[in-house]
């Protein structure tokens, strides 16, 4: 990772290049000094800039590695990744790479590694109860084992926000942040975690977390949202339909992704179709299984034995959610296995990772963009996160192939965010996001877990510089 000189004495530097531009002065050939020209002393002031956002600078070759990239459907062997500053500059075999093009750029030698898209982790609450250390440390844990970005669902937007501009200047080592403000109706905001994630002032009374009824001004609730600097709206529980299709198309008028919950009560699942993505699966099968049921909570659980994919509403709701356009984010690392459940503890009532699995593949089947949303942590002890599961889990239950599991990861994750032309594959302008493995991903899914580096935004984290120490969520008290 590229270090980050002290941001204090940059901006002093640049503030003093600013207002008294007599201070910059370069020798001249002969030894006296001599004023810097305009354009010498504005690039002077930008570097200043560059160095404080904590922008990557100067030009790396990745050299000999096999990309396997959402953007083509095979692999491709040895390729040169041509990275300038944050961006992706250029993607050439090595055969075509000429002595102009390594003019001025370090060449990392990547042969033998295999190359992926940053992951994306498109289901995460890093502030429901805001505690900064714990945040970081879970961010860390991401940033090393090849995320690069994450979608928050709901939480704190004030310490989001400050966590979100961390990130992006590298004030810490962790993926860039990217979150939503809630919406949901009154009646919501009695859940204790509304409470913790607006400490200091009330639930649903704040742009960030806000209580939409008929009376509620639709454009000036998402325009608090943005203001908020969240990126999308995530519309949550306890809203009739007519509401949620109302800040759907105010949302995208004003453009801001939504992110709704899959099933809105009292709403049914068919009233958030048309926002950006939906999330978890079962919310289907709760639906299907017990079509009367009038708000949120988790009580009252059908008995999921009963469903298969073959149900004439589950197959209705699948080709209605294909043909909305809308990105299912199936989060199968919240359904526990089979094996898993038990009657002792409440688990026999939910709805098990096999059947949360077989719904997604029909989704899929159908031509339903699929994202890698984790909408939980792996255990402290791990050293890696829980989106590695979610990864191999569209795998082993949900029947996709690595490389479709990849693609769920990268771009359609990032389609979900409405960031498809900034990251999700290794193309040239996109930021140069990219995860180098050791091995090949394609073979065995589990090789996702053998990263050698992380580049975020031309940054590198070496996997080698991750001492990882247990995690304690004060949450969960584990």
């Amino acid at each position: 990772m590229s270090t980050i000189p002290n941001r204090l004495a940059l901006l002093t530097a640049a503030i003093l290049l600013v207002a008294f531009p007599a201070l910059a002065q370069a020798p001249a050939p002969s030894g006296p000094v001599r004023p810097l020209s305009r354009d010498e002393f504005r690039a002077q002031v930008y570097r200043q800039l560059d160095t404080l956002a904590g922008r990557a600078t100067g030009r790396v070759i990745y050299a000999g590695v096999t990309i396997i990239s959402p953007d083509a459907p095979n692999p491709r062997h040895n390729m040169a990744i041509i990275v300038a500053g944050d961006r992706i500059e250029a993607v050439t075999p090595m055969a075509a790479l000429d002595a102009k093009a390594r003019e001025a750029a370090e060449v990392y030698d990547a042969t033998g590694l295999y190359a992926i898209p940053g992951l994306i982790d498109s289901h995460v609450h890093n502030a429901t109860t805001p505690n900064r250390p714990n945040a970081e440390q879970h961010l860390r844990r991401e940033i090393y084992s090849g995320v690069t970005a994450v979608r928050d669902m709901a939480g704190d937007v004030r310490a989001l926000a400050d966590l979100s501009r961390s990130a992006l200047i590298n004030d810490i080592p962790s993926p860039d942040i990217y979150y939503a403000a809630l919406m949901a109706g009154p009646s919501f905001f009695t859940d204790p975690r509304t409470m913790t994630a607006s400490l200091g002032l009330t639930p649903g009374q704040m742009p960030g977390m806000r209580a939409i009824t008929d009376d509620t001004s639709i454009p000036l609730a998402v325009a608090e949202a943005r203001g908020t600097g969240a990126t999308g709206i995530k519309i949550y529980a306890n809203l009739p339909g007519p509401l949620i299709k109302a800040i759907i198309a105010e949302a995208k008028r004003q453009g801001m992704p939504v992110w709704s919950h899959a099933q809105v009560f009292p709403g049914s699942p068919l009233d958030p179709l048309g926002s950006t993505s939906v999330s978890h699966i079962c919310m289907i099968a709760d639906w299907v299984l017990n079509p009367d049921k009038q708000s949120y909570s988790h009580a009252d659980a059908p008995d999921y034995s009963k469903l298969t994919t073959a149900n004439p509403n589950v197959q209705r709701y699948i080709a209605a959610l294909r043909q909305s356009g809308s990105v299912l984010d199936a989060t199968l690392s919240v359904y526990p296995p089979r094996k898993d459940l038990t009657a002792t503890n409440g688990d026999a009532v939910r709805c098990p990772r096999e059947l949360a699995g077989e719904l997604t593949a029909a989704a899929h089947e159908a031509g339903v963009p699929v994202t890698a949303g984790t909408d939980s942590t792996s255990e402290g002890t791990d050293p890696w996160p829980q989106l590695d599961e979610e990864i191999e889990s569209l795998v082993r239950f949900a029947h996709f192939t690595p490389y479709e599991a990849i693609v769920a990861a990268t771009r359609n994750s990032a389609i979900a965010l409405g960031k498809q032309d900034q990251m999700g594959s290794i193309e040239p302008g996109k930021f140069a996001n990219i995860v180098l493995l050791k091995y090949d991903p394609l073979t065995d899914i589990g090789n996702l877990r053998s990263v050698v580096v992380t580049i975020k935004r031309g940054h590198r984290f070496r996997r080698a510089d991750y001492s990882h120490r247990p995690i304690v969520d004060p949450e969960l008290g584990q």
